[in-house]
């Protein structure tokens, strides 16, 4: 991959991060790449703006760089899959699953990346589409996780589960959350969910607190089509949450399609990335 043209996304209009992303757009035009700041970074930082150029973005970006958490990377993801254009992340939150560059590494990490000392990996994305008495009313794709959630009450919910028209269960609980390999550090794993490695082609679907204890995770393969539906919350709208973004909320007429999505994001790993070094230094484990 020849890199000329950059995108620099920052955290969602965050002017605290502003030092950050100047300090990352300097050293990448101080290598004579041409830089053009996303629509999430922040409007008081100079530059030219993507959202100002007369070309597509993946006919002028070779490579995407995002300045921020987690969370800032799953908003551009979902931008970026659209697109086909890898992505790095430079991480100023606290894990960092997905922008797992320290800022103190900027320099020689984002070095080895220009000579050519990296490789991309493809992460599967899920699709979400939500219908109503026969018509869909909306659809979204997600990174991590789909997840049906209980509003702020403390009644559990109850909704029905099916992998391919096969009935599973009816559990009550809190919730589920339906998680990529790449989501499976993030919620699912607070949620008693498996670690999984980011490259295997599965999904799996982890219940929130279950009243039946012996409703446990379970893992499909990514091509499975999971429906859930006859979703029944009492006083109150359960909540349908697509990577953090809450995105309907839920009468209980209405049926989930969860699928995998046709989109993938390419996260960009740099020579000697070790995804085992990471979780044990980012969870804390003995090393």
């Amino acid at each position: 991959m020849t890199i000329s043209n950059i995108g620099l996304f920052g955290k969602i209009q965050d002017d605290s991060v502003a030092y950050a992303v100047i300090k990352v757009k300097e050293f990448l035009e101080s290598n004579d790449l041409s830089v053009y700041l996303g629509n999430t970074t922040s409007s008081d930082i100079d530059g030219y703006r993507l959202d100002d150029q007369d070309i597509p973005p993946d006919r002028l970006l070779d490579l995407a760089v995002v300045v921020g958490g987690d969370g800032t990377m799953l908003s551009v993801a979902r931008e970026l899959s659209r697109y086909d254009i890898p992505a790095i992340g430079i991480n100023l939150g606290r894990l960092g699953f997905l922008t797992d560059i320290p800022m103190a590494d900027l320099e020689s990490s984002l070095s080895k990346v220009l000579n050519g000392k990296y490789r991309i990996e493809e992460r599967t994305m899920l699709k979400c589409t939500v219908e109503e008495n026969k018509v869909d009313i909306c659809s979204g794709i997600a990174l991590n996780d789909i997840v049906l959630s209980k509003s702020n009450t403390g009644r559990l919910i109850e909704f029905e589960i099916r992998v391919n028209d096969n009935y599973v269960s009816r559990p009550r609980s809190d919730g589920i959350i339906i998680s990529t390999p790449t989501g499976s550090t993030a919620y699912a794993l607070s949620a008693g969910g498996p670690i999984i490695s980011p490259g295997l082609p599965i999904i799996s679907i982890s219940p929130i607190c279950p009243h039946t204890l012996s409703n446990r995770p379970i893992i499909l393969s990514e091509t499975d089509q999971i429906r859930v539906s006859a979703i029944e919350s009492r006083e109150s709208r359960a909540n349908l949450v697509m990577d953090g973004v809450l995105t309907h909320q839920v009468k209980g007429e209405e049926i989930l399609h969860i699928c995998k999505s046709d989109r993938k994001l390419k996260l960009v790993k740099i020579e000697g990335f070790n995804y085992f070094e990471t979780l044990y230094k980012k969870l804390g484990w003995q090393g």
